[in-house]
C-alpha cells in the first residue's frame, strides 16, 4: 500500500493526505453550522398591567399625565404607557395646639397611584417586560417625557 517513497498506492504522499483530510473535516464542519442555525422562537407576548404608587412632590405630579411612555430609568427598558393616573393628597401627623395628633393633607407631597400597561412575557416566577424582570414589591426609577422620581410596584396583572 505504502511504497519506500512514502506514496499511497504509489499515487499520494501520506502526509499531503492527511492535510488534505483536515482540510475537508474543517471546512465540513463550518458549513454545517452555517447551515444548522437553531430557529429562536420568541415566547408568547401577553398583555401585562403594572400598578405603580409613588410619593412626590406637587410640581411633579402635574406633568405626569395618561397617555405618557414610560420608562425604567436603570436599564431603558420600556414600562408601558400610562392608563389610568390617580394623585390623591398625603396625609401628615401634625401636633395641635394643646399636643394631640391631627392629621392633615401635606402642602408638598401626594400620592401617585398609575396604572401602566404593555406588552410582556408571564412565566411562573416573574413578569418579564423586554430585558426586565418585575415583581411586586420593587423599587423602580420612572422616567418619562417630563417626569423622573422613585416608584414601588404595588399590583401586577395579566389582561386577558
Amino acid at each position: 500500500m505504502i511504497d519506500k517513497q512514502g506514496r499511497l498506492f504509489g499515487k499520494i504522499n501520506i502526509f499531503d493526505l492527511i492535510v488534505i483530510l483536515i482540510l475537508v473535516v474543517i471546512a465540513g464542519r463550518v458549513v454545517y453550522v452555517k447551515l444548522n442555525v437553531p430557529q429562536v422562537v420568541a415566547p408568547p407576548q401577553d398583555k401585562v398591567t403594572i400598578e405603580l404608587r409613588a410619593e412626590v412632590l406637587n410640581p411633579v405630579a402635574e406633568f405626569v399625565k395618561v397617555g405618557q411612555r414610560v420608562t425604567d430609568k436603570r436599564t431603558g427598558v420600556y414600562l408601558g404607557e400610562i392608563k389610568e393616573i390617580e394623585v390623591t393628597p398625603l396625609p401628615v401627623a401634625v401636633a395641635g395646639a394643646n399636643g394631640e395628633v391631627i392629621w392633615a393633607d401635606s402642602l408638598r407631597h401626594v400620592e401617585v397611584r398609575m396604572v401602566l400597561s404593555n406588552q410582556g412575557t408571564v412565566t411562573e416566577n416573574v413578569y418579564q417586560l423586554g430585558a426586565l424582570g418585575v415583581r411586586v414589591g420593587e423599587r423602580i426609577t420612572l422616567v418619562g417625557p417630563q417626569f423622573s422620581f422613585d416608584a414601588y410596584l404595588t399590583a401586577l396583572s395579566k389582561e386577558k
